[in-house]
């Protein structure tokens, strides 16, 4: 569990939560006070988002949460199959690297993955599971090295 230099948990769900999701319209905020997850959407009501944005713009104490790129989840995957996948398995490694070519990419890798079987979708779920995490330790330590 991580948490924050006072000691008190971070909500690491939702904060790896907020780094995974790729909709803009969603914005996250980590309260640095008390380790919660401030999160609200464009499609929130007015009054709530005015409430939500005076909460944050009027304290120190919100650092927002900043999204894995998608340059960086689409490496994880092509690492994946390289490192992984191809010294195990050359044809699904080939499935795989296919499915990662072009437009639509993170949903054919997914689909390829289902069809090749419990062994490499979970093996699949931990290698990004890991990565995330990495991601999540590197960010916390950035913001409060600051």
């Amino acid at each position: 569990m991580a948490t924050l230099p006072n000691g008190k948990p971070i909500d690491m769900d939702m904060l790896e939560a907020a780094m995974e999701d790729s909709d803009l319209s969603h914005m996250y905020y980590l309260n640095k006070v008390t380790g919660e997850v401030l999160f609200w959407s464009e499609d929130d009501d007015e009054e709530v988002q005015e409430k939500m944005a005076a909460e944050v713009d009027g304290s120190n104490d919100y650092e927002r949460i900043d999204r894995i790129p998608s340059s960086e989840a689409y490496q994880w995957m092509a690492d994946f199959v390289d490192e992984i996948v191809a010294p195990k398995d050359e044809r699904a490694a080939e499935n795989l690297a296919i499915a990662l070519s072009g437009k639509g990419a993170f949903r054919r890798f997914k689909d390829v993955l289902a069809i090749r079987g419990g062994k490499w979708q979970q093996a699949w779920y931990d290698w990004r599971e890991q990565r995330l995490n990495e991601a999540v330790e590197a960010w916390l330590k950035d913001i409060f090295e600051q």
